[in-house]
C-alpha cells in the first residue's frame, strides 16, 4: 500500500498542515509528439499539455487537451487562453503570497562530473548544433559540468546539470492562500514546500516527474511521469489540510 506523505508545519506559523495522497494515474499519454514543456489546469478540470519538437526557428509546437476519464489526449490546433493565463501564474519567479519573495538562480561549475548524456545523444546534439550538445561537449573537454540550482527561501527546489532552464518545468505554485510550491527534487521525485514556514516533504512513489501543477482550488496536484521514450502518464495526488 502506498503511504501518505504528511507535511508537518509549525503550529506557531498559523499555517495548516497538509496531507498528500499516493499518486493515481489519470491517463497514459502514448504517442505525444516532442517533449512536454507546459502543463495547465482549467477551472473546469481540463488539462492542457504543450510539447515541442526541434529547436530554434525549426521548433514545432503541439497542443493537447485531456479531461478526467479520457483514454487518450486530444490534439488541438492552439493553446487555449485559459492555459496561457495559468502558465503565466505557474511559472512566475515570484511567490503568489509574497511578491517580494522570489526564486534565486545559482550557477556553478563542478569538476570531475560523470557525463550527463549518452554518447549517442551527444553525437545527435552535436550534429544538430543544439545548445545542450555544445554545452556538454565543452564541459566534457574540461571534465566538468554546469550546475544550476533554483533556491526558494534557502531551500533548493531544482538542480539542473548541463540543462537549460525552463521556468515552470520543475515547479508550480499553489493558490496564494496555501503558500506552497510543488517541485521536482534532485532525484526526480515530487516535493512540496511551504515556502514561508519552511516545511518540506518528498512525496513517496513518485519518480521522473515533470511539470507539477496545482489545481485552481488547491486540493490537488497533477504532474507528468516519464514512463519511456516520448511516453508519459498524467498523475494526480490529493492535498488536504490536517
Amino acid at each position: 500500500m502506498r503511504a501518505l506523505a504528511v507535511l508537518a508545519l509549525s503550529v506557531l506559523s498559523g499555517v495548516p498542515m497538509f496531507q498528500v495522497s499516493a499518486p493515481a494515474t489519470i491517463v497514459d499519454l502514448h504517442g505525444l509528439k516532442g517533449d512536454p514543456v507546459q502543463l495547465a489546469w482549467s477551472a473546469e478540470g481540463h488539462f492542457y499539455i504543450q510539447t515541442v519538437e526541434g529547436e530554434g526557428a525549426k521548433a514545432k509546437f503541439h497542443h493537447y487537451l485531456v479531461s478526467v476519464g479520457d483514454k487518450a489526449p486530444q490534439s488541438v490546433r492552439a493553446e487555449p487562453d485559459w492555459a496561457s493565463t495559468y502558465w503565466t501564474f505557474k511559472s512566475a519567479r515570484n511567490t503568489p503570497a509574497r511578491p517580494d519573495l522570489m526564486i534565486e538562480v545559482q550557477d556553478r561549475v563542478e569538476r570531475n562530473r560523470i557525463p550527463t548524456q549518452s554518447l549517442a545523444q551527444k553525437a545527435k546534439n552535436a550534429e544538430s548544433g543544439s545548445i545542450g550538445g555544445m554545452m556538454e561537449e565543452a564541459n566534457d573537454s574540461r571534465n566538468s559540468a554546469s550546475v544550476r540550482t533554483l533556491v526558494l527561501n534557502e531551500h533548493v527546489i531544482t538542480t539542473l546539470v548541463d540543462s537549460p532552464l525552463l521556468p515552470g518545468l520543475t515547479f508550480g505554485w499553489s493558490p496564494a492562500a496555501l503558500r506552497a510550491v510543488a517541485y521536482v527534487d534532485e532525484h526526480g521525485r515530487l516535493g512540496v514546500l511551504e515556502y514561508i514556514a519552511g516545511a518540506d516533504l518528498q512525496v513517496p512513489d513518485t519518480k521522473d516527474v515533470l511539470l507539477p501543477a496545482w489545481s485552481p482550488t488547491g486540493d490537488k496536484i497533477v504532474f507528468l511521469e516519464r514512463t519511456g521514450r516520448h511516453e508519459y502518464s498524467l498523475e494526480q495526488v490529493t492535498v488536504s489540510r490536517m
